[in-house]
């Protein structure tokens, strides 16, 4: 009898109660027809993710200490004529050991791209390819070379190293690395050099764990090696083959010319280390088909017999391919192959190419789209869910995703691009004064600068002046609440040179701004400006000038 009661008190009570029965009526719907009537709303669907295959080329070469003078590097880079170099990588990745770090050399490098860059730099910048970023660390070196038209979609680029020579006191063994985002995908470039002879294998594996425990970098959730949607390791990794005491040079020799290389191939230690989890377990590779790297008499194609032949040079990878909603990153390794025409070295180089999908982030974002929706959906939502006005924003954006078409909504807010004025006019000797245009939400880092450069620049440490721009962040405190809003929103910049800045007539130049958290800190080219010339104001005629 109670229950019977009850059950008719809550009845009258839901009855009789006009918002829950005006909400239950006319603006309950199902999760399913709320959802599809919002995907018939045309203006409110939100672009997918895209996918863009890119290619990169990577070469690792213990160098020996030697230059490049009268080397031609056509074949190691697979360049042939130009007009057959139609389909070139995307990306160049040079990683080197044993470059010549004697003083003199390392003093030349202060001023100018050391010789092997240099050399790279010339063939590859008459195919419109420019040098991203250069890391050395004594004997060790990487460089990244990329197509001219990514340069605006190269962003948040940083270096780091870790010595692991002596207890990690010198630089003759260790790790430099370049990170990057590429259309928004983070890629991690590891180039490194491993203790050295056979039977130091457990050394090789505790310069491993010290690389990846050491290695920090400073862009958010992208902080360790691994962190990365990409990771590309690759260097003299000089892992031997096991059984020294059994196998000798000369066996070794004769396996290698039975082609015998798939048996041999199972003596490697770096196979092995990978197949008990001890180290480099995260990564694949795919299995070298071509001879042993290591160690031939210099100039020559014969194995020097004083070292067991072994693969010490390598190319590994790692791809997160769950890392978006929608959309699967994938690798493919191509290439995997040695150069023994050259022989200026006791190790033959080695390449690889990849091919890899990067994220085209849809430019559409969860900010454009409350803006655009809000007011359509707040209503209803308030009055189903009787909320107070500051839950409902809470309660929008927790919908805003879930709603358009199950994607994420967004856009990707590293590749926003600062647009620079045209210059109509620079004149020597004078103080110039530009402007630009930042867009909203762009984040200006800390050392933000801006840079000129010629036209045809190969490099973006070619710039021949620059000025720091007045970021944000160091004026924040100075601000109000409403003058700090207007800085989030777009707007125009202006950025007056010196006169000293003293450009050569008779050439093309352009702007370039950098974001950039400092020295070695993050940064990356976030505008280009038009081309402009520059000319020299004619002096004004004194009274000595009139007869």
């Amino acid at each position: 009898m109670l229950l019977a009661f009850w059950t008719l008190g809550f009845l009258l009570t839901e009855l009789f109660n006009p918002r829950k029965f005006f909400t239950k009526m006319f603006h309950r719907k199902s999760s399913k027809k709320r959802r599809k009537s919002f995907r018939n709303h045309d203006s409110v669907k939100a672009a997918p993710p895209k996918a863009l295959v890119k290619r990169i080329y990577i070469v690792t070469w213990n160098v020996s200490t030697k230059f490049p003078e009268n080397l031609s590097l056509n074949k190691l880079l697979g360049l042939q004529s130009s007009e057959a170099d139609a389909d070139l990588p995307d990306l160049f990745v040079i990683g080197l050991q044993e470059v010549n770090a004697q003083p003199q050399n390392t003093l030349y490098n202060l001023f100018k791209d050391d010789m092997w860059t240099q050399k790279f730099k010339d063939l590859l910048k008459e195919r419109d390819y420019v040098v991203i970023k250069t890391e050395q660390m004594q004997g060790l070196l990487l460089s990244v070379f990329a197509r001219r038209k990514h340069l605006l979609h190269l962003r948040q680029v940083e270096t780091e190293y870790t010595r692991t020579g002596l207890g990690g006191i010198w630089g003759n063994k260790g790790a430099v690395s370049i990170r990057l985002n590429a259309y928004g995908t983070s890629i991690c470039l590891v180039n490194s050099h491993l203790a050295a002879h056979d039977h130091m294998l457990e050394e090789r594996i505790n310069d491993y764990e010290k690389i990846v425990q050491e290695h920090k970098f400073h862009v958010k959730t992208k902080e360790a090696i691994f962190d990365h949607d990409y990771v590309f390791w690759f260097g003299d990794l000089n892992f031997r083959l096991t059984g020294e005491a059994t196998t000798s040079a000369d066996e070794i020799r004769a396996m290698v010319a039975r082609d015998e290389l798939k048996k041999l191939i199972e003596k490697d230690q770096l196979l092995l280390v990978r197949r008990e989890g001890r180290a480099f377990q995260k990564l694949q590779e795919r299995l070298p088909q071509f001879p042993p790297t290591f160690k031939f008499e210099h100039g020559s194609n014969d194995y020097d017999m004083k070292r067991r032949p072994a693969w010490t040079d390598r190319i590994l990878y790692a791809v997160k391919e769950n890392t978006y909603r929608n959309v699967k990153l994938s690798v493919e390794q191509t290439s995997y192959k040695s150069h023994p025409s050259y022989s200026i070295s006791d190790h033959k180089p080695v390449t690889s190419e990849f091919t890899i999908k990067v994220i085209r982030k849809p430019q559409y974002s969860g900010e454009r789209f409350k803006r655009h929706h809000y007011k359509r959906f707040s209503y209803r939502m308030a009055i189903a869910n009787g909320t107070e006005s500051t839950a409902r924003l809470s309660s929008f954006d927790d919908l805003v995703s879930d709603l358009v078409d199950g994607q994420q909504v967004y856009e990707d807010t590293t590749e926003r691009t600062i647009m620079f004025k045209p210059i109509e006019l620079w004149l020597v000797g004078e103080p110039n004064t530009i402007e630009y245009v930042i867009p909203a939400g762009f984040e200006e880092g800390n050392a933000d600068w801006i840079g000129i450069y010629r036209e045809d620049f190969s490099s973006l440490s070619e710039y021949l002046a620059y000025e720091y721009t007045e970021t944000y962040k160091e004026k924040q405190h100075q601000m109000n609440e409403q003058q700090q809003q207007h800085q989030k929103n777009t707007r125009t910049v202006q950025l007056t040179f010196s006169e000293n800045v003293n450009l050569p007539l008779g050439v093309n130049y352009k702007l370039l701004y950098f974001q950039s958290t400092g020295s070695r800190g993050v940064t990356g080219l976030a505008g280009i400006s038009n081309t402009f010339a520059v000319e020299k104001r004619c002096p004004s005629p004194t009274f000595d000038d009139i007869d």
